[in-house]
């Protein structure tokens, strides 16, 4: 009787134990969860800022190296993408407004002053200011709405490999024309061996035409450009570089934001400022940088002197 007494004592502490741990250990899963749920609910109707989320919405549980620490981790990480997809997306449509609003002032303007104009001169030139505008407001709304899309494209289209060195070639024998009308010399140096890349072939397809097609721009008549592409330390360097007018040095990292330009009066209208930063994102997306330089001679006046401007495209092996 004792022997069986003490047997059940044992049992029933023992169950008591596998009890507590049970309940310590679902409470240790389900209080988590429940902060995660009340997080998602409260995410999809409270209007707070990416510092706020962080804060106050989900949990920090990256201490934990179990399957709720990665799911808080993960929704982390998704609510910081969010807001910053959200944060990028409202900055784009102010700069978007801003840019739709000049060339529209300018053609109000120009409409205001026909009304009262008779001089055929005078309403010959206001003429012209209207044209420009609506080249200028066509050239936005193409290129703003190719931008739009990019972020989707690069998110579902699938990426296969295809030679890199081979599409620069195709390229650059497709605007050889271009830089020959303006006797510009365009020449390509091959890698030694083809360089294959794994990604979406016609989005940087897309770059290069943008960077050689901005040489081009750029050049005079007697200027060269030189495409070259090489393999270096785990990355893929593919070079734009000509004997133009160099770049602004203060310039260097504000020709990759959204609209801007340094272009002449004479090319108004002709180019959204969206270019390079459509490049950008397609490198980025692709794992990569891009960056642009100017050429300097240390032997010439201690480089002081720009011989040119270089862009350079670095992709993972």
């Amino acid at each position: 009787a004792i022997n069986t007494r003490a047997l059940l004592s044992l049992f029933l502490i023992a169950l008591l134990i596998a009890l507590f741990l049970a309940a310590m250990t679902a409470r240790s899963i389900t209080d988590p969860l429940n902060d995660l749920a009340r997080a998602a609910e409260i995410g999809k109707t409270a209007n707070l800022s990416a510092a706020e989320a962080e804060r106050l919405l989900i949990p920090n549980l990256s201490g934990r190296s179990d399957v709720v620490g990665r799911l808080a981790n993960a929704m982390r990480e998704m609510a910081q993408g969010l807001y910053n997809r959200i944060e990028t997306n409202e900055s784009f449509a102010a700069d978007v407004a801003h840019e739709i609003k000049n060339p529209l002032a300018s053609m109000q303007s120009a409409v205001d002053s026909l009304r009262y104009t008779e001089d055929k001169k005078s309403r010959e030139d206001l003429l012209n200011i209207l044209h420009k505008d609506v080249i200028r407001l066509d050239r936005l709304v193409s290129d703003i709405s190719n931008a739009s899309r990019l972020d989707s494209e690069l998110v579902n289209e699938e990426m296969v490999d295809f030679e890199l060195s081979q599409m620069i070639q195709n390229i650059v024998d497709f605007l050889r024309m271009d830089a020959e009308s303006k006797k510009v010399e365009i020449i390509y140096e091959p890698p030694a061996k083809p360089v294959i890349f794994s990604g979406l072939e016609e989005r940087l397809a897309q770059v290069f035409v943008n960077l050689i097609t901005n040489s081009i721009s750029f050049c005079k008549k007697g200027d060269a450009i030189r495409v070259w592409i090489r393999v270096r330390d785990n990355r893929i360097l593919s070079v734009v570089e000509d004997t133009g007018p160099g770049i602004p040095e203060h310039s260097l990292e504000d020709i990759f934001r959204r609209f801007y330009s340094q272009r002449s009066e004479a090319e108004f209208g002709a180019h959204s400022g969206l270019g390079l930063a459509i490049s950008k994102q397609i490198v980025e997306a692709h794992g990569g940088t891009i960056w642009a330089e100017n050429i300097r001679n240390a032997e010439i006046d201690s480089g002081n002197t720009i011989l040119g401007a270089r862009f350079v495209v670095a992709l993972p092996t």
